[in-house]
């Protein structure tokens, strides 16, 4: 009897324990710490997740050394759906500790609601870091580069003082391209050829003068091959401020690397065409347009520029219609664009400060209070220091083509407040000009120049 007692309370003791242990169960099941919308254990195989060890973030991305961006990484996994363990360099990666996940990362004990973690990694899908040279931009933070990789391969193959003119690969359309005039009566097979010769003095280019995209000749139709023949003085010869000739108001005063002329700012009927092109003033003394490249045809059909519409580089192989500055590399120093007569460069309007760092340059000129433009170049006034650039629009230090400053000219969208970039182009020459380019094609009259400068 003793014995079958004993059997029978082991019998309910167990029962007891069990039932206790069935609770307690129950009770851990449903504990709401413990249902998150994930669940996770030392090994897991998580899902839709990401996370490192013991790290609870919310939408949040950050690294024990390291300011990841698009990243995700963790300490010693090797994932599946990822590339990237440790100390790695990240790119669009997900990592976690002793998982082997599929489209998924998690670890130990961590709680994540869609966010992102990293061990010490070094993120590479943004510019700069802080000791990283960035690949999308031509300039670093780190100002102990070595600055002669902004320099294009050939810009030291020139004598000192040597026009940028001589250089290989200036020109344009030294293979001939052919083009379009889109006015409903143009020509639809216009040639843009150019050859340069170098003699000891003077650098001699002969050109078409037509341009290497399409274009409008608008009024002035129809634009027609022209024999141009534009010469550059092969060592430009520097005058001083007091001494600038001022360049024409209109008329030819540049020409760019295809042998386009470049006219003052000025059109026929004495009013600024970029100011009236803008909607400045309303011209109604004669029809003016400027067709989609900022230019039209002009006496004798010549083909000419009153201010830079970015088809000269970006676009000369694309859409005829698809010139827009919003287009424009802003990370780079815009390409030569033409020469002044005097035979320095104009660059597009994109330049180097003095840390090498790109930024629009932008003109000093403004126009006086109650002007519009329509009284042409006597509406603005010159303010030294206003903008990037001096009296004739150009300025001194390094180009792409020159470690060493040089003096160069910028075409300008804007001034120092936004508005109009007048004059567009060079308005005088920091160097004496070759005479035998001024008046060419008739555009006249020539002089005029900076307008504080006038009686």
């Amino acid at each position: 009897m003793k014995l079958l007692n004993q059997i029978i309370y082991g019998i309910v003791f167990s029962g007891s324990l069990l039932a206790l242990t069935a609770c307690n169960d129950g009770l851990i099941n449903n504990d709401p710490e413990k249902h998150s919308l994930v669940a996770e254990t030392a090994t897991a195989t998580p899902t839709h997740t990401t996370q490192a060890a013991t790290a609870t973030p919310t939408h949040t991305t950050q690294a024990a050394t390291a300011t990841p961006t698009h990243t995700t990484q963790a300490a010693t996994a090797t994932p599946t759906h990822t590339t990237q363990a440790a100390t790695a360099t990240p790119t669009h990666t997900t990592q976690a500790t002793t998982a082997t996940p599929t489209h998924t990362t998690q670890a130990a004990t961590a709680t994540p609601t869609h966010t992102t973690q990293a061990a010490t990694a070094t993120p590479t899908h943004i510019d700069q870091t802080a000791t990283a040279t960035p690949t999308h931009i031509t300039q670093a933070e780190n100002t102990s580069m070595d600055k002669s990789t902004l320099f294009l391969e050939g810009s030291e193959d020139r004598i000192a003082g040597e026009t940028l003119a001589v250089l290989p690969n200036i020109w344009l359309c030294e293979k001939e391209v052919y083009v379009s005039d889109l006015t409903p009566t143009g020509s639809k097979n216009l040639r843009c050829s150019v050859t340069v010769e170098i003699s000891k003095n003077t650098v001699t280019i002969k050109a078409t003068g037509i341009p290497n995209h399409d274009f409008e000749s608008t009024y002035g139709c129809c634009a027609t091959e022209q024999k141009e023949i534009w010469y550059l003085p092969r060592f430009p010869k520097d005058t001083n401020e007091t001494e600038y000739e001022d360049a024409p108001i209109r008329g030819a005063i540049a020409f760019t690397v295809s042998g386009v002329a470049i006219y003052g700012p000025e059109d026929g009927p004495g009013g600024d065409a970029v100011a009236h092109e803008l909607g400045l003033y309303e011209e109604d003394r004669q029809p003016i347009d400027l067709g989609i490249c900022g230019g039209h045809a002009g006496p004798g059909g010549q083909y000419h520029y009153h201010y830079d519409a970015n088809c000269l580089h970006w676009h000369a192989k694309t859409s005829s219609t698809n010139y827009m500055f919003s287009e424009i590399d802003l990370s780079s120093h815009s390409p030569v664009l033409g020469f002044a007569f005097d035979g320095y460069a104009i660059y597009g309007s994109y330049g180097w400060d003095n840390d090498f760092h790109v930024k629009e340059m932008k003109s000093s000129y403004k126009l006086r209070d109650g002007e519009n433009g329509y009284g042409g170049i006597s509406d603005y006034i010159y303010v030294p220091g206003f903008g990037d650039l001096d009296i004739c629009n150009g300025h001194i230090s390094p180009t792409p083509h020159s470690i060493a400053p040089i003096y160069h000219y910028h075409s300008t969208m804007h001034n120092a407040e936004d508005k109009n970039g007048f004059p567009y182009f060079p308005l005088c020459y920091h160097a004496v000009p070759d005479s035998r380019n001024i008046g060419n094609a008739g555009g006249n009259p020539p002089g005029g120049g900076p307008p504080n400068r006038r009686p």
